[in-house]
Protein backbone atom coordinates (compact mmCIF):
# COMPACT_ATOMS: atom_id res chain seq x y z
CA UNK A 1 0.00 0.00 0.00
CA UNK A 2 1.42 3.52 -0.88
CA UNK A 3 2.14 6.29 1.93
CA UNK A 4 2.08 9.41 1.08
CA UNK A 5 3.06 12.68 3.31
CA UNK A 6 1.96 15.67 3.12
CA UNK A 7 1.81 18.81 6.20
CA UNK A 8 -1.06 19.62 8.68
CA UNK A 9 -3.90 21.32 7.06
CA UNK A 10 -6.72 23.26 9.24
CA UNK A 11 -8.90 20.65 7.47
CA UNK A 12 -7.22 17.53 8.70
CA UNK A 13 -7.66 18.67 12.64
CA UNK A 14 -10.75 16.06 13.57
CA UNK A 15 -8.92 13.02 11.29
CA UNK A 16 -5.52 13.83 13.77
CA UNK A 17 -8.51 13.35 16.27
CA UNK A 18 -9.61 9.86 14.76
CA UNK A 19 -6.61 8.80 14.31
CA UNK A 20 -5.62 9.54 17.93
CA UNK A 21 -8.82 7.72 18.78
CA UNK A 22 -7.80 4.35 16.88
CA UNK A 23 -4.47 4.78 18.35
CA UNK A 24 -5.75 5.23 22.30
CA UNK A 25 -7.25 1.63 21.88
CA UNK A 26 -3.72 0.36 22.60
CA UNK A 27 -4.40 2.28 25.93
CA UNK A 28 -0.58 0.94 27.29
CA UNK A 29 0.77 2.52 24.82
CA UNK A 30 -0.68 5.84 23.95
CA UNK A 31 -2.68 7.29 26.86
CA UNK A 32 0.04 10.60 27.39
CA UNK A 33 -1.13 11.33 23.90
CA UNK A 34 -5.06 10.95 22.89
CA UNK A 35 -7.86 13.15 20.71
CA UNK A 36 -8.34 14.90 24.32
CA UNK A 37 -4.94 15.95 24.90
CA UNK A 38 -4.14 16.97 21.51
CA UNK A 39 -7.18 19.08 21.46
CA UNK A 40 -6.87 20.79 24.81
CA UNK A 41 -2.94 21.63 23.49
CA UNK A 42 -4.19 22.95 19.80
CA UNK A 43 -6.33 25.74 21.57
CA UNK A 44 -4.67 26.39 24.44
CA UNK A 45 -3.22 30.11 24.97
CA UNK A 46 0.40 28.87 25.10
CA UNK A 47 0.10 26.71 22.05
CA UNK A 48 2.53 28.06 18.77
CA UNK A 49 -0.10 28.38 16.17
CA UNK A 50 3.12 29.93 13.70
CA UNK A 51 4.28 26.08 12.98
CA UNK A 52 1.50 24.27 13.12
CA UNK A 53 2.06 23.10 9.37
CA UNK A 54 5.37 21.31 10.17
CA UNK A 55 3.03 18.84 12.06
CA UNK A 56 3.76 16.26 9.77
CA UNK A 57 0.81 13.82 8.50
CA UNK A 58 1.69 10.25 6.48
CA UNK A 59 -1.56 9.18 4.78
CA UNK A 60 -2.81 5.27 3.10
CA UNK A 61 -5.70 6.60 0.87
CA UNK A 62 -7.12 8.87 2.88
CA UNK A 63 -6.53 7.76 6.12
CA UNK A 64 -3.43 8.66 8.55
CA UNK A 65 -1.39 6.10 9.45
CA UNK A 66 1.50 8.11 10.68
CA UNK A 67 2.13 11.68 13.02
CA UNK A 68 4.78 13.42 14.02
CA UNK A 69 3.72 16.45 15.90
CA UNK A 70 5.17 19.38 18.67
CA UNK A 71 3.79 19.30 21.78
CA UNK A 72 2.81 23.07 22.46
CA UNK A 73 6.28 24.58 20.61
CA UNK A 74 9.56 23.00 19.33
CA UNK A 75 11.57 20.94 21.39
CA UNK A 76 9.39 18.49 22.38
CA UNK A 77 7.61 16.16 20.29
CA UNK A 78 4.77 12.64 20.02
CA UNK A 79 5.13 10.45 16.89
CA UNK A 80 3.13 7.48 16.72
CA UNK A 81 1.90 4.89 13.57
CA UNK A 82 -1.55 2.93 13.32
CA UNK A 83 -1.21 -0.88 13.69
CA UNK A 84 0.57 -2.40 10.40
CA UNK A 85 2.40 0.52 9.48
CA UNK A 86 4.95 0.75 12.57
CA UNK A 87 8.26 0.38 9.18
CA UNK A 88 7.01 4.21 9.14
CA UNK A 89 8.75 4.85 12.71
CA UNK A 90 12.17 5.58 11.80
CA UNK A 91 11.41 7.90 9.10
CA UNK A 92 9.16 9.72 11.51
CA UNK A 93 11.43 9.92 13.91
CA UNK A 94 13.95 11.15 11.67
CA UNK A 95 11.35 14.00 10.26
CA UNK A 96 10.23 14.91 13.96
CA UNK A 97 14.42 15.45 15.13
CA UNK A 98 14.95 17.27 12.02
CA UNK A 99 11.85 19.89 12.28
CA UNK A 100 11.09 19.82 15.72
CA UNK A 101 14.26 20.22 17.86
CA UNK A 102 15.33 23.54 19.20
CA UNK A 103 18.34 25.07 20.55
CA UNK A 104 18.14 22.21 23.19
CA UNK A 105 17.56 19.21 20.91
CA UNK A 106 14.10 17.06 21.10
CA UNK A 107 12.30 15.09 23.73
CA UNK A 108 10.03 12.44 23.67
CA UNK A 109 8.00 10.77 26.16
CA UNK A 110 7.88 7.34 25.85
CA UNK A 111 5.78 4.36 27.73
CA UNK A 112 8.15 2.56 30.27
CA UNK A 113 7.03 -1.12 28.70
CA UNK A 114 6.87 0.27 25.27
CA UNK A 115 10.42 -1.57 24.60
CA UNK A 116 10.17 -1.13 20.60
CA UNK A 117 10.12 2.37 21.37
CA UNK A 118 12.40 2.57 23.72
CA UNK A 119 14.76 0.40 21.03
CA UNK A 120 14.40 2.70 18.38
CA UNK A 121 15.08 6.09 20.53
CA UNK A 122 17.88 4.25 21.53
CA UNK A 123 19.17 3.19 18.13
CA UNK A 124 19.30 7.09 16.91
CA UNK A 125 21.20 8.03 20.69
CA UNK A 126 18.09 9.60 22.20
CA UNK A 127 19.47 9.38 26.05
CA UNK A 128 16.84 9.08 29.40
CA UNK A 129 15.87 12.18 30.92
CA UNK A 130 14.79 12.58 34.43
CA UNK A 131 11.46 14.54 33.49
CA UNK A 132 8.78 11.95 33.33
CA UNK A 133 4.53 11.87 32.86
CA UNK A 134 2.64 9.40 35.04
CA UNK A 135 -1.21 8.21 34.06
CA UNK A 136 -3.66 7.88 36.47
CA UNK A 137 -6.89 5.67 35.49
CA UNK A 138 -10.14 5.26 37.82
CA UNK A 139 -13.28 3.04 36.38
CA UNK A 140 -16.43 4.81 36.81
CA UNK A 141 -19.24 3.25 38.04
CA UNK A 142 -22.39 4.24 39.41
CA UNK A 143 -22.54 5.99 42.43
CA UNK A 144 -18.85 5.20 43.15
CA UNK A 145 -18.20 9.09 43.46
CA UNK A 146 -19.43 11.96 45.85
CA UNK A 147 -20.22 15.00 44.87
CA UNK A 148 -20.98 17.14 48.19
CA UNK A 149 -20.62 20.60 47.60
CA UNK A 150 -19.41 22.75 50.09
CA UNK A 151 -21.36 25.76 51.88
CA UNK A 152 -21.40 28.35 49.95
CA UNK A 153 -20.34 27.47 47.19
CA UNK A 154 -22.52 26.65 43.76
CA UNK A 155 -21.41 24.42 41.08
CA UNK A 156 -22.32 25.68 37.35
CA UNK A 157 -21.64 24.85 33.77
CA UNK A 158 -19.40 27.16 32.01
CA UNK A 159 -20.89 29.79 29.76
CA UNK A 160 -18.74 29.82 27.04
CA UNK A 161 -19.57 32.99 25.70
CA UNK A 162 -20.13 35.30 29.28
CA UNK A 163 -17.22 33.98 31.48
CA UNK A 164 -13.91 34.66 29.83
CA UNK A 165 -12.81 37.11 31.98
CA UNK A 166 -13.85 34.80 35.33
CA UNK A 167 -12.79 31.56 33.64
CA UNK A 168 -9.59 33.81 32.80
CA UNK A 169 -9.19 34.99 36.64
CA UNK A 170 -9.40 31.03 38.21
CA UNK A 171 -7.31 29.76 35.90
CA UNK A 172 -4.53 31.98 36.19
CA UNK A 173 -5.24 32.35 40.12
CA UNK A 174 -5.74 28.34 40.87
CA UNK A 175 -2.00 27.99 39.16
CA UNK A 176 -0.65 30.22 41.35
CA UNK A 177 0.83 32.72 38.47
CA UNK A 178 1.93 36.29 40.19
CA UNK A 179 0.21 39.51 39.36
CA UNK A 180 -2.69 40.96 38.71
CA UNK A 181 -4.87 39.29 36.29
CA UNK A 182 -4.07 39.92 32.46
CA UNK A 183 -7.43 41.52 30.80
CA UNK A 184 -5.84 42.81 27.69
CA UNK A 185 -7.71 42.30 24.30
CA UNK A 186 -4.38 39.50 22.71
CA UNK A 187 -5.66 37.60 26.20
CA UNK A 188 -8.91 37.76 25.83
CA UNK A 189 -8.71 36.47 22.53
CA UNK A 190 -6.37 33.61 23.32
CA UNK A 191 -9.52 32.80 25.82
CA UNK A 192 -11.80 32.47 22.95
CA UNK A 193 -9.76 30.40 21.07
CA UNK A 194 -9.28 28.00 24.11
CA UNK A 195 -13.20 27.62 24.84
CA UNK A 196 -13.71 27.31 21.12
CA UNK A 197 -12.73 23.72 20.89
CA UNK A 198 -15.19 21.84 19.45
CA UNK A 199 -15.59 18.97 21.37
CA UNK A 200 -15.39 21.19 24.48
CA UNK A 201 -19.04 19.77 26.44
CA UNK A 202 -19.46 23.04 28.88
CA UNK A 203 -21.67 20.68 30.95
CA UNK A 204 -18.24 18.81 31.76
CA UNK A 205 -16.20 21.90 31.96
CA UNK A 206 -17.44 23.42 35.77
CA UNK A 207 -16.92 25.69 37.90
CA UNK A 208 -17.20 26.28 42.17
CA UNK A 209 -18.48 29.91 42.20
CA UNK A 210 -18.90 31.86 45.34
CA UNK A 211 -21.52 33.66 47.04
CA UNK A 212 -20.39 37.11 45.15
CA UNK A 213 -20.26 35.37 41.87
CA UNK A 214 -16.38 34.92 41.84
CA UNK A 215 -15.16 31.55 40.03
CA UNK A 216 -12.69 29.81 42.81
CA UNK A 217 -12.57 26.28 41.43
CA UNK A 218 -12.83 24.74 37.95
CA UNK A 219 -12.33 21.31 36.58
CA UNK A 220 -12.25 20.88 32.68
CA UNK A 221 -13.42 17.13 31.44
CA UNK A 222 -12.55 16.15 27.76
CA UNK A 223 -15.34 12.96 26.44
CA UNK A 224 -16.10 11.84 23.13
CA UNK A 225 -18.88 9.03 22.71
CA UNK A 226 -16.20 7.96 19.97
CA UNK A 227 -14.57 6.48 23.18
CA UNK A 228 -15.07 4.93 26.33
CA UNK A 229 -12.93 6.93 28.54
CA UNK A 230 -12.71 10.43 29.76
CA UNK A 231 -9.59 13.00 29.85
CA UNK A 232 -9.28 15.35 32.93
CA UNK A 233 -7.28 18.56 32.05
CA UNK A 234 -7.28 20.73 34.03
CA UNK A 235 -8.42 21.08 37.62
CA UNK A 236 -7.64 24.50 39.95
CA UNK A 237 -8.74 25.64 42.79
CA UNK A 238 -7.87 29.82 43.75
CA UNK A 239 -5.50 29.48 46.58
CA UNK A 240 -7.77 31.28 49.52
CA UNK A 241 -10.68 28.05 49.24
CA UNK A 242 -8.05 25.24 49.15
CA UNK A 243 -8.80 22.38 51.30
CA UNK A 244 -12.43 22.96 51.40
CA UNK A 245 -13.29 20.11 49.41
CA UNK A 246 -13.81 21.97 45.79
CA UNK A 247 -11.94 20.37 44.14
CA UNK A 248 -12.94 17.28 45.21
CA UNK A 249 -17.25 18.21 44.24
CA UNK A 250 -16.02 19.83 40.90
CA UNK A 251 -13.94 16.50 39.64
CA UNK A 252 -16.63 14.15 41.27
CA UNK A 253 -19.70 16.00 39.74
CA UNK A 254 -17.87 15.85 36.08
CA UNK A 255 -16.84 12.32 36.60
CA UNK A 256 -20.39 11.15 37.13
CA UNK A 257 -21.28 13.46 34.35
CA UNK A 258 -18.88 11.86 31.74
CA UNK A 259 -20.11 8.24 33.27
CA UNK A 260 -24.04 9.38 32.34
CA UNK A 261 -22.80 9.51 28.70
CA UNK A 262 -21.43 6.91 28.59
CA UNK A 263 -17.76 7.24 29.87
CA UNK A 264 -16.38 3.38 31.39
CA UNK A 265 -12.82 5.07 32.70
CA UNK A 266 -10.77 8.46 32.99
CA UNK A 267 -7.27 9.40 32.95
CA UNK A 268 -5.26 12.12 34.27
CA UNK A 269 -1.39 12.82 34.06
CA UNK A 270 -0.69 13.54 37.38
CA UNK A 271 0.75 11.61 40.49
CA UNK A 272 -0.51 13.85 42.95
CA UNK A 273 -2.45 12.19 46.03
CA UNK A 274 -5.58 14.38 45.31
CA UNK A 275 -6.81 12.19 42.45
CA UNK A 276 -5.62 8.71 44.17
CA UNK A 277 -8.10 10.05 47.12
CA UNK A 278 -10.58 9.94 44.74
CA UNK A 279 -9.68 6.20 43.58
CA UNK A 280 -7.64 6.89 40.50
CA UNK A 281 -5.07 3.82 40.28
CA UNK A 282 -1.52 3.57 38.76
CA UNK A 283 -1.71 3.40 35.19
CA UNK A 284 1.17 3.74 33.14
CA UNK A 285 4.45 5.50 33.54
CA UNK A 286 6.34 7.76 30.90
CA UNK A 287 10.21 8.65 30.73
CA UNK A 288 11.10 11.37 27.98
CA UNK A 289 14.24 10.88 26.26
CA UNK A 290 16.42 13.62 24.87
CA UNK A 291 18.44 13.73 21.39
CA UNK A 292 20.85 16.02 21.22
CA UNK A 293 20.88 16.75 17.52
Amino acid sequence: MEVMFRNFENSDYDKVCDFLIDLSNDDRTHMNWNWARWEWMFFHPDFDRNFMDKIGLWFCYDDIVGVAIYDHYFGEAFFATKQGFEALKEAILEYAITIFSNEHGLGIAVNDLDTKTLDLLHRWKFVKNDLTENILEITLEQGNLDSITPKGITIKNLDIQNDLYKHQKVLWEGFNNEGPVPTDEATIIKQKVMLSAPNLNPTLHIAAQNENGEYVGYCGLWYSTNTDYAYVEPVCTVPEYRSKGIAKALLSESLNRCYALGAKRAYVISNDSFYKSLSFKQHSHYTFHWHKG
